[in-house]
């Protein structure tokens, strides 16, 4: 039975934590999410899969982009789930950065209306990630597809710094993949540099293949990581079709599935059996 470590969910509350992006989602997801709902996704996938069945033994909880940020460090702060193995929150990267000294790991994110273009070569973006670099702490960059030539050349900037590439760069189809190969292949040379593979639709195969391929072409096996990407995941593709594409084409590789996140992540919490 495969191991998986979920190396991207989200959990929230919507009836306590304001969410504004929900708004402009078709309302799928906006409920609450906790841990326990996070172990029943995995349990459904083994009930309906019994010949693909998989051991969730924990993930890495990333920021959720909420409006209230200091309610999402205490919220965190106060779940002490077995299976949160590690957290990645938060904060305005630069020198002057707070950042909760329960997190593994930063988010800020780069993808949405709020965040300038060309936010990641901003010198005090740049400082901080050096700074970041120096504490060991990784940063998971969410980016603009089109801006993937940007965060490049910020990580070419301070080479030393582990960066998670989030959801392949938000590739989505096959003309952004073609446009974004330059970037992806030059983000793999970097050797502290890793990528999250989910975040894309799974109804044409042909796409996902290729963007499979170019993937492992770019990074090398011990720098991508499984994610679910859950429950955002239901908006464009579905939990159970994912996984099972990631199992097939990554079967027995335990550092795609387990290894790859716990070093990215310093997850050392707890002993994996």
């Amino acid at each position: 039975m495969q191991r998986i470590i979920d190396s991207h969910f989200h959990i929230w509350d919507p009836s306590v934590q304001p969410l504004s992006w929900l708004d402009c989602t078709d309302g799928s997801i906006t409920r609450r999410y906790d841990m326990d709902c996070l172990k029943r996704a995995y349990a459904s996938y083994n009930e309906h899969h019994p010949d693909a069945a998989v051991n969730f033994i924990g993930g890495v909880y990333v920021e959720v982009d909420t409006d209230d940020t200091s309610l999402e460090d205490r919220l965190l702060s106060e779940n002490h789930d077995p299976l949160l193995l590690a957290t990645s929150m938060r904060s305005t990267v630069g020198p002057a950065m707070r950042v909760p000294l329960y997190a593994h790991g930063v988010r800020e994110p780069l993808h949405t209306p709020t965040s300038p273009r060309g936010r990641c070569l901003q010198d005090d973006f740049i400082r901080g990630l050096q700074l970041m670099a120096d504490k060991n702490m990784p940063f998971d960059a969410c980016v603009r597809v089109d801006e993937l030539g940007d965060l490049a050349q910020a990580c070419e900037q301070v080479p030393e710094a582990t960066v998670i590439v989030d959801h392949m760069g938000n590739i989505s189809n096959l003309h952004n993949l073609e446009s974004s190969s330059d970037a992806l292949h030059r983000l793999g040379e970097l050797p502290n540099v890793y990528v999250k593979v989910s975040g894309y639709p799974t109804d044409d195969l042909r796409f996902v293949s290729t963007l499979l391929d170019l993937a492992q072409a770019a990074f090398s096996n011990k720098r991508l990581l499984y994610a679910s990407n859950w429950p955002v995941v239901g908006l464009y593709a579905d939990f159970d079709s994912h996984l099972s594409i990631l199992l097939n084409r990554f079967a027995g590789d335990d550092d795609f599935f387990l290894n790859n996140a716990r070093n990215a992540y310093h997850i050392v919490e707890r002993k994996i059996s």
